[in-house]
């Protein structure tokens, strides 16, 4: 498991370095990498990033660590401008985790999730900062449906 996580964390590493030419000092950005975190029934942390596809649509995941848990995250996003607020976007999106306990029990969790949420990029600066609620419905081991709170800090390639 833990081969897993480096090769992912290394291939993400070389594909935001692929794209990276330069800090990002406008309102907007192409990728950002960063940590987030989520806050709910239990609190869960990691690396995320998220790239821009289009000027509205993004993919973002993550890899998320908890004591004995690792948390794969990936989510189709739709932004949209904030008028009036240069570098504030919403967006809102459909998602999913697949999450392993990695000691004692051999569970594996699947849950469907969406969105909703703000996220600002700092003109001036290669900072993004967003803010973001997201209903979470589990199918394994148990089901049941949560809400979750994240927040995120990246830095913009």
């Amino acid at each position: 498991m833990k081969k897993i996580v480096a090769i992912i964390i290394f291939a993400c590493a070389v594909a935001v370095c692929n794209e990276s030419k330069a800090q990002n000092l406008g309102s907007n950005y192409k990728t950002a990498i960063g940590a987030k975190g989520y806050f709910g029934d239990g609190s869960i942390g990691g690396i995320n990033i998220k790239h821009f596809m289009q000027n509205n649509t993004a993919l973002e995941g993550g890899v998320y660590f908890r004591s004995n848990f690792v948390l794969l995250e990936g989510m189709y996003e739709w932004h949209g401008n904030i008028e009036g607020a240069r570098g504030l976007h919403w967006y809102t999106g459909p998602g999913a985790w697949l999450g392993f306990v990695t000691k004692g029990e051999s569970d594996v969790l699947f849950a469907l999730k969406g969105t909703i949420g703000l996220d600002y990029k700092f003109t001036g600066a290669p900072i993004d900062i967003a803010f973001d609620v997201n209903p979470t419905f589990s199918l394994t081991p148990d089901t049941n449906f949560d809400f979750y709170a994240g927040i995120a800090f990246r830095f913009a390639l």
